[in-house]
């Protein structure tokens, strides 16, 4: 039995009711939560940060499903996972563009995204057709799996919106990236007018480069 007290009913909500609740809590990226037959918990599984011990993170886990549903869940069918978030900082710890190679094939192409930080090169891919706006979404998608590379295989972000203005005669290329951890949209604005395909790239990383060095001073 997950509970240490009473049944499940509509009351006490879903696996999915009690998934949104977990993901909400600080530090957890994600959760997964399995309910038998009979409507009682018997797993919960904890994607977090490493930032705080499991422990914290059950504890929190436990607080949060008794304030909202008024059940105590035994502690022995939470599991946590952590990632680690700190990434090496120093001197240029910024990433950068370096190119990008394009390959066509009938209607789709592959874009390979190359970024540099002191030295080393980290490189994303991403596929997709050759229509105009979804040629700028490939490229921001491959940039993010650069990104990715960068990390160690930890993905932070995710793509929200590509926007092409003009304004006083030039083009401006805004791009909207949502962080994973809290959900908060970042906003990266880099001229567009001598190569738009590096604007892109550019434009996620002016998203995402401050972020990237809190997370990797652990704020």
């Amino acid at each position: 039995m997950g509970l240490e007290e009473g049944g499940m009913d509509s009351f006490f909500g879903t696996a999915t009711d009690w998934q949104t609740l977990i993901s909400k809590l600080n530090d957890v990226y994600a959760s997964h939560v399995v309910f038998s037959e009979a409507n009682q918990p018997v797993e919960i599984h904890i994607l977090a940060s490493d930032r705080r011990s499991p422990k914290a993170i059950v504890r929190d886990v436990q607080s949060a499903l008794s304030a909202r549903y008024g059940v105590e869940v035994d502690y022995h069918i939470i599991s946590v996972a952590q990632i680690s978030d700190r990434l090496p900082v120093g001197p240029g710890g910024r990433l950068t563009y370096a190119g990008f190679e394009l390959h066509t094939l009938l209607n789709e192409f592959e874009v390979t995204v190359t970024l540099s930080r002191r030295g080393m090169q980290y490189a994303g891919k991403s596929s997709g057709s050759t229509l105009p706006f979804a040629r700028k979404r490939t490229i921001a998608l491959a940039t993010l799996d650069a990104v990715k590379a960068y990390t160690g295989g930890t993905s932070f972000f995710e793509l929200g919106s590509i926007d092409l203005l003009h304004s006083g005669g030039r083009q401006i290329l805004i791009t909207q990236v949502y962080c994973v951890e809290d959900c908060k949209p970042l906003i990266g604005c880099v001229y567009a007018d001598q190569d738009a395909d590096a604007a892109v790239a550019q434009s996620v990383l002016d998203a995402i480069n401050r972020k990237l060095e809190r997370y990797a001073q652990g704020e």
